[in-house]
């Protein structure tokens, strides 16, 4: 693993402790709008349809009514005519009569007048004269209204009606008038009818879906907009006003959220203001409670600061964002605040420390993180103050952490840490030269010290033109 992958494993810390924002849901094609157009229209479709099957039903009995007025009509006049003819035994009548009623009637088949004994008198097909007329024996009734009977015949070609006419005179039958209709013209009516109807509902409905899409899009705009608005609120973006489309209820709504909108973005700058007078205020705290820990001990005077100056020379070093710089800084002053239960007499102590005393300094970083871990804001140094006496190889104390385990701002302010005790006085040994301290840290890279931070140090050191070239001569 590189420097690089180094530097960066504090930053993913959140995700691996599991802080991880909620997911926001995918783009639907489904929007408000769709399903608001879809919705109209599908009840537009289906009253179109119920609208449709209506209006054609009543039209085909309205030409069915007409086409049966018709042929009862010619029926009728054609028996009034017939019966003079036949009492007076004018065939040449007859014939006359058949004849225009077919000639006048294109969807006529053919008109007979027979006699009670069947016997054809007159037939537009003059072939049949005389013969025996035959009734269809398949016929369906269709409309008995007393003098006139219509039967619909079925057959494979096409489908007839058949207008059957009592010939009365007297109030005595003398005989029928039979008139046979194509069906035909009553289809093409139909057809025709049907034709007309349904390209006005087609009509009706695309006028209909278009205003249906042009209305939901008006309708939903001044949401869309809203949601629009919420999403830049949420995400802490400066929001505009929102456009008010309408004076209606929605563009109330929206008059309502630009206020809210205007005052929580007031609220939230008076918020960032007084967030950074607390932090300015903390940070001034942090000084001062750090050099109130360095007093205690005349030897360790200005410690804190100076651990603090060269730990972000080598953040610097290695990329830190600015925000990481600062809390290496802080972390660096609060380093040694476990020292505050440390007892005087193990501090100033001049000689060798017994075991005992020396597990009881050792409890400092422990002692620090509990001090720390009272005020919640304060979590985000404890790794830094609890692990700075780790050492790269596992051996180092609390935890034993070892190589990437141990908190990036501990091993920086580890290897600061003990540069600085080295170069400074302690009561139980003269200080180190600057050449001696550094020779001391490159020894323990990879031991005591991350080797690739030692490496930064050295680079740094270098920089602050401290006499270090002996200590680049191997032993």
């Amino acid at each position: 693993m590189g420097l690089r992958e180094n530097i960066t494993r504090e930053r993913g810390k959140d995700l691996l402790h599991g802080k991880a924002t909620a997911l926001r849901p995918r783009a639907s094609l489904f929007t408000l709008s769709f399903k608001l157009s879809m919705l109209i229209v599908v009840l537009v479709l289906i009253t179109t349809l119920v609208f449709s099957l209506i209006t054609l039903r009543t039209m085909d009995q309205h030409i069915m009514d007409e086409v049966m007025k018709r042929a009862e009509a010619l029926g009728k006049s054609a028996a009034e005519l017939a019966s003079y003819n036949i009492l007076s035994h004018d065939l040449l009548g007859l014939d006359t009569i058949v004849t225009k009623i077919k000639s006048a009637n294109p969807d006529v088949v053919y008109v007979a007048i027979v006699r009670n004994s069947m016997t054809i008198l007159a037939h537009s097909d003059v072939g049949k004269r005389e013969t025996v007329f035959i009734p269809v024996s398949d016929s369906v009734l269709m409309r008995n209204s007393g003098d006139t009977i219509v039967n619909e015949i079925k057959s494979g070609a096409a489908d007839y009606f058949d207008i059957i006419n009592p010939i009365v005179f007297q109030k005595k039958q003398i005989g029928t008038v039979v008139i046979r209709m194509n069906k035909s013209s009553l289809l093409a009516a139909k057809g025709e009818v049907r034709r007309q109807i349904l390209g006005v509902l087609a009509a009706v409905l695309a006028l209909s879906v278009l205003s249906i899409v042009i209305m939901s899009s008006l309708i939903t705009r001044p949401v869309m907009e809203l949601a629009k608005g919420v999403e830049e609120l949420k995400e802490g973006k400066k929001t505009r006003p929102l456009m008010i489309y309408s004076r209606d209820e929605l563009g109330a709504l929206t008059a309502s959220f630009n206020e809210m909108t205007e005052l929580i973005s007031r609220q939230r700058t008076e918020l960032g203001d007084y967030a950074r007078e607390l932090e300015q205020a903390y940070i001034a705290t942090v000084k001062v409670l750090s050099a109130a820990i360095d007093a205690r001990d005349p030897y360790t005077h200005g410690h804190s600061t100076r651990v603090a100056v060269l730990s972000l020379k080598m953040g610097k070093a290695l990329g830190l964002s600015k925000k990481e710089l600062e809390e290496l800084e802080i972390a660096c002053l609060f380093h040694d605040v476990g020292k505050m239960r440390t007892p005087d007499h193990l501090l100033f102590k001049e000689g060798k420390l017994n075991r005992d005393e020396h597990e009881e300094i050792m409890r400092h970083t422990e002692d620090g993180a509990q001090i720390l871990s009272r005020a919640a804001f304060l979590h985000k140094y404890i790794p830094a103050v609890k692990h700075h006496h780790e050492w790269f190889n596992g051996e180092g104390y609390p935890d034993g952490l070892s190589g990437e385990d141990i908190p990036l701002h501990a091993a920086i302010i580890s290897i600061a840490d003990a540069f600085d005790a080295m170069t400074s006085i302690r009561p139980y040994r003269p200080s180190w030269s600057q050449v001696d301290a550094v020779r001391e840290i490159i020894r323990c890279a990879g031991t005591q010290f991350d080797p690739r931070l030692v490496e930064v140090f050295v680079r740094i050191v270098k920089r602050l033109k401290i006499t270090a070239q002996a200590a680049f001569v191997r032993n």
